[in-house]
C-alpha cells in the first residue's frame, strides 16, 4: 500500500513540473509555485522514509532468525544468492541446486559459517545505530559486540571479518548496500581498531569526559590480548610488542586525552611516557611532536594561568612615603 501511495505522488510531482513547462529564465516559478513542489517532495520523502524504515524492520527480524545458527545462516546465505543471481535470470531449480553443490564443500565451513553469523548480528546492530536517536545504549553494545569478535577471532574467518557487512550477499538481497551509509559508523566488525577510530572514540570525545581513557583502556587490552594468543610462545614478538606497541599505543591516547578531556591530565601521561622510554624508535618523533603540542596551546596555558600585570605605582608624598591617613 505504501509503494503505491509513493508512486502516486512522484507521478504527481512529475506532471506538475512538466505542467508548469519553464522554458527560459524569464518564466520564472513565483514562490508559491516553488512552495507546493517542495510541499510535495517533502511527502514523497516523508512516504519513502517510512518504506525504508519498514523495510529494514523487517530485515532485522529475518537476519535475526537466520543468525541463530549455523544452518539457518547457511540457508539463508543460499536463498540470497537465488534471489539476486539466479530468480532474475529465469535459472531454473535444477540449475540453482548444481550450483549449491559445487561449492558447498568450499563455503561450508564452521569458520564460514560463524563468519556469516557474525555478519547478520552485525547487519542488525548497524540498522540499530542507523534508526538510533543517540548512541548512548548503542556504544556498550558496540564495544562488547567487537570484544566478542576479536575474542572468539581463531574461530572465525577474520579475512570475511574484515569486510563491510554491506557488501555481503545479504545486505544486497535486502537493498541494505545502497540505504546503509552512516559516516561514524565501520561496517567491518573485525576492524576493532576502526570501530573505535570512527565510532566509539568520538563519541567519548563529544563528552569530555574521562569515558574516553576508560574507552582507550578497553581498545589496548583488546590489542594486547589479541597479540598475547596469536604469538604465544614468540617471547621475542611479546616483548617487541611490550616494549615497542605498548607505549605507542599509550602515547596516541595521552595525546587524544590532552586535546579532548585534560590538558593537565594528558600532560602528565606524556611526558612520563618520554621519560620511560628513551630508546622508543619514535622517542625523536614524540619529544618534537609534545613540544609542538604545548607551543600551539600556549593560550589555553595562559588562560589556565594568567600572568600578572604590573600596574604603575601611584607618585609617593615625600611628607608620607609609607602612605598612611
Amino acid at each position: 500500500m505504501k509503494l503505491f501511495s509513493s508512486t502516486l505522488l512522484i507521478s504527481g510531482a512529475i506532471w506538475l513540473i512538466a505542467g508548469l513547462a519553464i522554458p527560459t529564465v524569464a518564466d520564472s516559478l513565483t514562490g508559491d509555485e516553488r512552495g507546493s513542489i517542495l510541499l510535495e517532495l517533502n511527502e514523497i520523502q516523508d512516504v519513502l522514509d517510512g518504506e525504508q524504515l519498514s523495510l529494514r524492520t523487517s530485515a532485522a527480524q529475518t537476519f535475526q532468525a537466520a543468525s541463530a545458527s549455523n544452518d539457518a545462516a547457511y540457508e539463508f546465505y543460499l536463498k540470497c544468492h537465488k534471489i539476486l543471481n539466479f530468480d532474475p535470470k529465469g535459472a531454473s531449480y535444477t540449475e540453482f541446486r548444481n550450483w549449491r553443490d559445487r561449492q558447498e564443500d568450499r563455503v561450508k565451513t564452521e569458520s564460514n559459517l560463524s563468519a556469516m553469523r557474525v555478519q547478520l548480528q552485525y547487519l542488525v546492530l548497524s540498522m540499530k545505530a542507523a534508526e538510533s536517536a543517540d548512541f548512548d545504549t548503542i556504544i556498550p553494545e558496540l564495544e562488547q559486540f567487537i570484544a566478542n569478535v576479536v575474542t572468539n577471532s581463531e574461530s572465525l574467518n577474520m579475512r570475511t571479518m574484515q569486510e563491510p557487512v554491506t557488501n555481503t550477499i545479504f545486505a544486497q538481497a535486502y537493498n541494505l548496500d545502497k540505504s546503509l551509509t552512516m559516516e561514524n559508523w565501520s561496517y567491518s566488525p573485525g576492524n576493532y581498531s576502526k570501530v573505535y577510530e570512527q565510532t566509539i572514540f568520538p563519541f567519548f570525545r563529544a563528552t569530555a569526559t574521562q569515558g574516553l581513557a576508560a574507552a582507550w583502556d578497553r581498545r589496548i587490552a583488546l590489542e594486547s590480548g589479541l597479540f598475547s594468543r596469536t604469538h604465544e610462545g614468540n617471547v621475542e614478538a611479546l616483548e617487541k610488542f611490550q616494549k615497542e606497541r605498548l607505549p605507542a599505543l599509550h602515547w596516541q591516547k595521552s595525546i587524544d586525552l590532552y586535546n579532548s578531556v585534560s590538558q593537565k591530565q594528558g600532560a602528565a601521561a606524556l611526558i612520563q611516557l618520554v621519560r620511560a622510554n628513551p630508546e622508543h624508535p619514535e622517542i625523536r618523533n614524540w619529544v618534537g611532536s609534545f613540544a609542538e603540542l604545548l607551543k600551539n596551546t600556549t593560550k589555553s596555558a595562559s588562560e589556565e594561568y594568567p600572568e600578572t600585570t604590573k600596574e604603575t605605582p601611584p607618585p609617593v608624598d615625600p611628607n608620607n612615603p609609607l602612605g598612611f591617613e
